[in-house]
C-alpha cells in the first residue's frame, strides 16, 4: 500500500517534468582579437525553427533531413535580420550570415562582423527577439564577451536588449 501511496505523489511530478517544454536558445557573442571581428553563434532548437519557418512564411524546412530546402539559408538570413540586431556605440551595424550546421536536435547559426577594433569600442549591444513572434514565454540567453569584459543576459519578450560597456 505504500508504494502505491509514493507512487501517485511522484507520478504527478514526473510527468509535469515530461510535458513541459523549455523555449530558450543560447548566443555566444565574442569579439575575436586575431579576426578583428565579431563573431556570433547562436544556438536554436530544430524543431522550434521549423515551426517558426511553417507559421511565418508558409514552408516545411524539413531542416536538418534530406527533403530540407534547398534556399533555406535564405529564410534563415531573412528571419535573423528582422529579429537579431547587434549594435556597436548605439549604431546599428550589419553583419554577415556565415552559415548553419546540425548538432543533435540544435541548429547553430554563425554570423560576424568583420574588421572590428576593440580599441575603439566603449559598448556593444544585442537586441533578439527569435522566435517570440510564436513562443512568447521564449527565452534568449546572451553571452557577450569582448576582451576582458564578459557579461551574460537573459532576453524576454518584454526586455529583449542587452549591452556590454567597454
Amino acid at each position: 500500500m505504500k508504494k502505491y501511496i509514493i507512487l501517485l505523489l511522484i507520478l504527478p511530478l514526473m510527468s509535469f517534468g515530461i510535458y513541459h517544454k523549455f523555449y530558450v536558445s543560447v548566443t555566444d557573442v565574442n569579439y575575436a582579437e586575431e579576426d578583428q571581428a565579431i563573431q556570433v553563434i547562436s544556438r536554436y532548437f530544430i524543431d522550434d525553427m521549423e515551426k517558426l519557418f511553417k507559421e511565418r512564411y508558409g514552408i516545411n524546412a524539413a531542416l536538418k533531413t534530406k527533403k530540407e530546402l534547398k534556399n533555406i539559408d535564405f529564410y534563415i538570413e531573412k528571419y535573423l535580420h528582422d529579429k537579431f540586431i547587434i549594435s556597436i556605440d548605439g549604431e546599428e551595424v550589419e553583419w554577415n550570415f556565415i552559415g548553419k550546421e546540425y548538432d543533435v536536435d540544435v541548429m547553430k547559426c554563425y554570423l560576424e562582423i568583420p574588421k572590428v577594433k576593440l580599441k575603439r569600442i566603449e559598448s556593444i549591444g544585442i537586441q533578439s527577439s527569435v522566435l517570440f513572434d510564436i513562443y512568447p514565454e521564449q527565452q534568449n540567453v546572451v553571452h557577450i564577451t569582448a576582451g576582458e569584459h564578459k557579461k551574460s543576459f537573459m532576453l524576454i519578450k518584454q526586455n529583449d536588449k542587452a549591452m556590454l560597456k567597454l
